[in-house]
């Protein structure tokens, strides 16, 4: 949460740097003509929209944008206004509100899911199973995920190369036969998550070999015990989004 608390200030840092910029090379801007209240709040506004669309756990909470996108025009109406000629108050705030509230709501009911406990079967299978998806019983696999919550079961005796990409998603990899085949051969896993959320579920005793390329997101990763029974090489790629390494 530190970190992203510091990612999201950074961002503000730079806009507050660029409005600078434009200030100096253009000194009419009417930038300063606004007071400082407002700024302050609409620095507040900023903080609270980014960390909804970027950090947010469910693909409708990054969505359900449009209150304090309503908040920041309500608070700089007067400003558009007399920018383009309609006077400081065009428009019916109420409406505007009511508006903000019934898209959030749509946004909600449409991009809602529902969290689902998943239990580790006793008894061994010999393919991948999943809930949405199936996957190539042979060595390597590769699975495309948009939109809602899916989960792909990776089969550790025989995937051993699995490419998986989550865009705007929630999924959740879990690793099933793992005290089958060799474990002597390496299992790898290379990972796109675009605005999603990712959560890998690797066995307590595995080794996760990672190594990450993360834009404006964030990348968790469990600590590992000593005692090592496989290794799993775990190549990230993630933008905007949330990836979690943890214990199953």
């Amino acid at each position: 949460m530190k970190r992203n608390n510091a990612i999201i200030i950074g961002i503000l840092i730079l806009i507050a740097a660029v409005g600078l910029l434009f200030y100096a090379f253009n000194p009419g801007l009417q930038v300063f003509t606004v007071p400082v209240w407002k700024w302050i709040l609409a620095a507040a506004l900023l903080y609270w929209l980014i960390k909804k669309v970027v950090f947010g756990r469910e693909i409708a909470n990054k969505l359900s944008v449009f209150i304090p996108l309503a908040l920041g025009f309500m608070l700089f109406e007067r400003e558009i206004g007399t920018a383009i000629g309609r006077g400081p108050d065009f428009v019916n705030n109420w409406l505007i509100i009511l508006a903000a509230v019934m898209l959030d709501i749509a946004v909600w009911a449409i991009f809602r899911t529902k969290h689902k406990k998943f239990f580790k079967s006793t008894t061994t299978k010999t393919s991948t199973v999943t809930n949405d998806c199936s996957g190539n019983a042979g060595g390597s696999s590769q699975m495309n995920f948009k939109l809602g919550n899916h989960v792909y079961y990776v089969d550790a005796s025989t995937q051993t190369d699995v490419n998986l990409v989550n865009q705007l998603g929630e999924l959740n990899i879990y690793y099933q036969n793992t005290d089958m085949g060799d474990s002597n051969d390496d299992l790898n896993l290379n990972l796109v998550n675009q605005m999603g959320e990712t959560v890998v579920h690797i066995p307590h005793n595995w080794h996760a070999d990672v190594s990450q390329d993360s834009a404006m997101g964030d990348i968790s990763v469990r600590s590992e015990d000593e005692v090592t029974v496989r290794t799993l090489r775990i190549r990230i790629k993630n933008n905007m989004g949330d990836v979690k390494i943890v214990s199953d």
